[in-house]
């Protein structure tokens, strides 16, 4: 990934006025001096050069200058792999299979830190998820059949993998006669080192109940707003309503730090909205956060 089309960098630039640091041009004129003059040309077209001494002046400027000119742009930098990060999700395995009518693509990722060196807890993880998509697969075999239409297609995805945390998502597509979706997430603390559920992050059980009023807030101000949307909070249907998160709900942190809650197809809502998502202003739960979870 190139480091100036990072989005965060861009919009940094764009937006703050910071002022570079006293040694900054004694950092470039340092940096010129100590290389060699040369030069590289371009076959077709002699008109263009580019000096050593100019690209590796970007090098410094990228990679020494503008972390310490801005703290967003440092914190963008630690999101390109390798540079701020010693941890690395990567494929391990993929599982095709093709019967007839029934057709099953899975991924399995795999944690791991870039330098190579063994961690329990990523092992711990990695071993969760071998045993998560292995069920799928099981399933898949059991169930497929030459002559009936099923796909079973499995994805992952890095939500958040910085100095402080690392999110995996695991999307689970099943498609028969309808469709249906399951999102699986796994959360690591690196700073204790320790696999997380969303009520690791609270001091107390009270976050459940101010996560579901907010919830069902959202519902009903969507449907109010877009006749399309339907949730399932005043059903005729009372065992369908929707009344409390579970203690192992599902969740991520959205690019703002706030909460997103994710809900299974069918659970929430009926089949057509998909798998509903709710993010939470951090203002509504802050104050129940752990004190050391109110820097996310």
């Amino acid at each position: 990934m190139n480091f100036f089309q990072d989005r965060k960098i861009r919009k940094k630039v764009k937006s703050e006025n910071v002022e570079a640091p006293d040694n900054f041009s004694k950092i470039i004129d340092e940096t010129l001096n100590g290389l060699e003059d040369v030069s590289v040309k371009a076959s077709k077209i002699p008109m263009f050069r580019m000096s050593l001494k100019v690209a590796m002046a970007m090098v410094v400027l990228s990679l020494v200058i503008l972390p310490n000119i801005s703290k967003d742009i440092s914190y963008a930098m630690q999101q390109v792999p390798i540079v701020g990060s010693l941890v690395k999700v990567v494929t391990i395995r993929n599982y095709f299979d093709k019967y007839g009518k029934s057709e099953l693509d899975a991924e399995i990722p795999e944690i791991e830190n870039t330098d190579g060196t063994s961690n329990e807890v990523y092992n711990t993880v990695n071993d969760e998820v071998n045993k998560f998509t292995q069920r799928i697969i099981d399933s898949y075999n059991e169930e497929k059949d030459a002559d009936n239409y099923l796909s079973v297609k499995v994805e992952s995805d890095v939500i958040t993998n910085n100095e402080d945390w690392l999110t995996l998502r695991l999307e689970i597509l099943e498609v028969r006669a309808g469709t249906n979706i399951q999102s699986k997430f796994y959360h690591i603390d690196k700073k204790k080192d320790k696999i997380m559920k969303l009520s690791d992050l609270f001091i107390d059980d009270s976050y459940k109940t101010c996560i579901s009023d907010e919830i069902k807030r959202q519902m009903i101000s969507r449907m109010e707003n877009d006749e399309n949307e339907t949730y399932w909070v005043y059903d005729e249907i009372e065992e369908w309503n929707f009344k409390i998160i579970e203690d192992n709900q599902e969740f991520y942190f959205s690019e703002e730090g706030n909460i997103v809650i994710v809900f299974d197809k069918y659970e929430v809502a009926p089949g057509y909205m998909g798998a509903p998502e709710f993010e939470i202003s951090k203002d509504v739960y802050k104050e129940l956060l752990k004190e050391e979870y109110k820097r996310l």
